[in-house]
């Protein structure tokens, strides 16, 4: 039998090769390591507009209210998402200030918590250390997981439980074990309290769908263990039942109507409703362990082991789910990054051992990473890249000049190259671009300024977050330029205000009035009918601030603006 055969055969048996690896200690060490890669420089990262600081702003007017129970803004009681994001960032804020460590840092850690997660279950279910532990390396090393691993969103936690969800449904159906459904349908509780119901509902019909494809009604049965649905109700329903008690209707039909319903069967960005967008993320998500993980999914097709059909079903059924939903958002599909990656770390030992074609896989996608990294630092020229190049460098010439003396090592010099490519961008990148997305350095400026304070067509929550005042919204005659569904406007819970009534209510000057008009809005304030009524007194990267100039000749029809508005958007920016 040949060294490949063999070495195949290993692969996919089930006699274990390691000694006690999944000890709490090494465990421990795995979530230490993550932890401090994904922590470090996120201090220097401000909080964005526009999602970052929604849930920023409703955290921190959780803790200042005292009220953990039901989500506000602006003082409005708001039920966008579930509670779980609200918690960990309160008690972050609780403990570490309203600072931009503390937003980022229930993100790192479940980043961080999902990787030992993954390297345990992947040691439990293939029983091969280099597996799991190339699993946990390549998801934390994998785009996608490192961005979101970073953000004040919600994914975040969705894919730390649904980790336990799938694979702990996968070892209950597999060997009958209850106790690892019951785990299954506890984790998707806390999903459901983290996303929603699509917490349960996607796991759910993934692993049924898969049981059927098993052609095993035994399986299937084996999914409905009354302790395991026992178990997901006394997660979900005390903070569920409660909020339904203390809001009645209202909750139910902003959180499942507008929020669940709505979001499924109207899209609210209707320009990215398209049949192939997930299609293209995926693959830039998975980077630089892209074409690994397709080689692993054409590789295993043949045989179609349990386990291979398994993280298909998982992969593939999630981007088809969020496929046929209206609304398109780049993190949808998050939790079929797992899956794929294990696919990937299948070639972990293939690599380690000299195999030409998944090295050469492996390879394409990783100098494709550092081509698109190499991009970046042009693209953002605020930052001092030299050490970015130099690893580069080093990588051009430890995996081209020398290949094949590098033969054993291919795999560990793609990971090292790869985190410090990660760690330059963290330093140098993402401080000098997010600020052009954040209301960090406009917000003081705005707030310093004695008077009353507006803002144009959007609303940077990130001004409220950092200032603590809650300005207004100033809304010029509407435009709907994406065709959306009129219901998604229910979403804005900010102080807003027409521009007629605002005229109304400033025909003479008390105090002065500022007006911050945000780089995406540019295009509707030169339009906009009342422009000359406002002169620019600071300019920023993002933004431009004006001061109200109180003439008399005010004119009092909307019908020219709207026609000019709509004549622009017919012509595109």
């Amino acid at each position: 039998m040949s060294s490949t055969r063999r070495r195949n055969k290993k692969l996919t048996s089930d006699e274990p090769i390691f000694r006690k690896s999944n000890t709490p200690a090494t465990l421990f060490f795995f979530f230490f390591t993550a932890f401090i890669f994904l922590l470090w420089g996120s201090w220097l990262l401000p909080v964005t507009d526009p999602v970052e600081s929604n849930y920023a702003l409703t955290a921190k007017e959780m803790v200042l209210s005292g009220n953990w129970m039901s989500p506000q803004i602006y003082g409005t009681f708001w039920y966008d998402k579930p509670i779980m994001v609200y918690w960990l960032l309160s008690i972050s804020y609780t403990l570490l200030g309203f600072t931009d460590l503390a937003s980022r840092l229930p993100a790192v850690f479940c980043g961080s918590l999902s990787v030992m997660l993954l390297i345990w279950y992947m040691i439990r279910i293939k029983k091969d250390n280099i597996i799991a532990t190339w699993s946990g390396a390549m998801m934390a090393l994998s785009l996608e997981f490192w961005v979101i691993s970073h953000a004040i969103i919600t994914d975040s936690m969705l894919l730390l439980f649904t980790i336990p969800t799938m694979l702990s449904g996968y070892i209950g159906v597999m060997e009958g074990n209850k106790k690892h459904l019951v785990i299954a349908y506890a984790a998707a509780g806390l999903a459901c309290l983290s996303k929603g119901p699509v917490g349960l509902v996607l796991p759910g019909a993934l692993l049924l769908f898969w049981c059927i494809s098993m052609k095993s009604g035994k399986m299937a049965l084996r999914l409905f263990p009354w302790q395991g649905i026992l178990a997901f109700f006394l997660v979900v329903l005390p903070w569920y039942g409660g909020m339904y008690v203390i809001h009645g209707s209202d909750f139910v039909t902003q959180f499942l109507g507008l929020h669940n319903i709505i979001r499924a069967t109207s899209s609210e960005h209707p320009a990215d409703n398209h049949w192939y967008y997930y299609l293209v993320l995926l693959p830039a998500a998975l980077l630089p362990w892209t074409l690994t993980s397709f080689y692993e999914m054409v590789k295993g097709w043949k045989e179609k082991v349990p386990f291979y059909r398994f993280l298909m079903v998982w992969c593939w059924g999630t981007i088809l789910f969020y496929t046929l939903m209206a609304t398109k958002y780049v993190t949808y599909t998050y939790i079929a990054i797992v899956p794929a990656i294990i696919l990937a770390a299948l070639s972990a030992p293939k690599i380690r051992e000299g195999e030409k074609w998944p090295a050469v896989m492996a390879a394409i996608g990783f100098f494709l990473f550092l081509v698109i990294a190499l991009a970046g630092s042009f693209y953002i020229k605020e930052g001092s890249w030299w050490v970015l190049y130099v690893v580069i460098a080093y990588a051009i010439f430890a995996l081209l000049i020398r290949w094949k003396k590098n033969s054993g090592r291919r795999l560990t010099i793609m990971a090292a190259v790869t985190a410090s490519v990660f760690l330059c961008l963290m330093m140098e990148g993402l401080p000098h671009y997010l600020p052009r997305r954040s209301a960090v350095a406009t917000a003081p400026e705005i707030y310093e300024r004695k008077g009353e304070h507006y803002f144009f067509r959007s609303y940077p929550a990130g001004y409220t977050f950092y200032t603590g005042e809650i300005a207004t919204r100033l809304v010029p005659p509407p435009v709907n330029e994406e065709n959306r569904n009129p219901l998604w406007n229910e979403k804005y819970v900010m102080p807003s205000i027409s521009d007629q009534e605002f005229m109304e209510k400033h025909q003479t000057q008390a105090t002065p009035i500022f007006l911050f008009v945000s780089k995406s809005d540019e295009k509707y304030f030169n339009l906009w009918f009342f422009k000359h009524r406002f002169l620019p007194v600071q300019q920023f990267i993002n933004g431009t601030i004006y001061i109200m100039t109180f003439e008399k000749d005010v004119p009092d029809s909307f019908k020219e603006a709207k026609e000019q508005i709509r004549e622009s958007n017919r012509k595109g920016p």
